[in-house]
């Protein structure tokens, strides 16, 4: 596994955490994510893009701004899911990584705040392999705690 993997999983989680707050496009991720230390060029995450909508995590629309064509991406209800999967993934590691440096006060807000975001997610209709997933983090955050 290269750096350039690791870095794509963190971009693709970036990804979705944007699209959850509202439509996301190409360039203004590119901004924000460059806001944050990652320097991407339109070649590595438009493919990045076209695979998550692949997977059904996005979906997209075309919108005229201007006298421009812009496409537009938006969370779909599994990307929600996945990212609450894969929040609960990331708390397990972080807590795993900073054991010695995190309080109890901390970590209990924190894991409060991911059982809420899954209640949420699972309260949404959705493929029994996604209630699978969602049930399978909720017994993972009860082992973390």
């Amino acid at each position: 596994m290269s750096n350039r993997d690791l870095i794509g999983g963190f971009v693709r989680l970036h990804v979705l955490h944007h699209a959850n707050c509202g439509p996301i496009f190409g360039i203004g991720i590119i901004d924000r994510l460059a806001f944050l230390g990652y320097v991407l060029s339109p070649g590595t995450l438009y493919p990045i893009l076209h695979g998550l909508e692949k997977d059904g995590f996005l979906r997209s629309r075309t919108e005229v701004v201007g006298k421009k064509r812009r496409r537009v991406y938006e969370i779909t209800t599994e990307g929600q899911r996945t990212l609450v999967l894969s929040k609960v993934r990331l708390w397990e590691l972080f807590k795993e990584v900073f054991e010695h440096e995190l309080s109890p006060d901390t970590a209990g807000h924190i894991e409060k705040a991911l059982r809420s975001a899954m209640a949420n997610a699972s309260q949404h209709s959705g493929s029994a392999r996604t209630r699978k997933k969602v049930s399978r983090g909720r017994s993972d955050l009860r082992s973390v705690s």
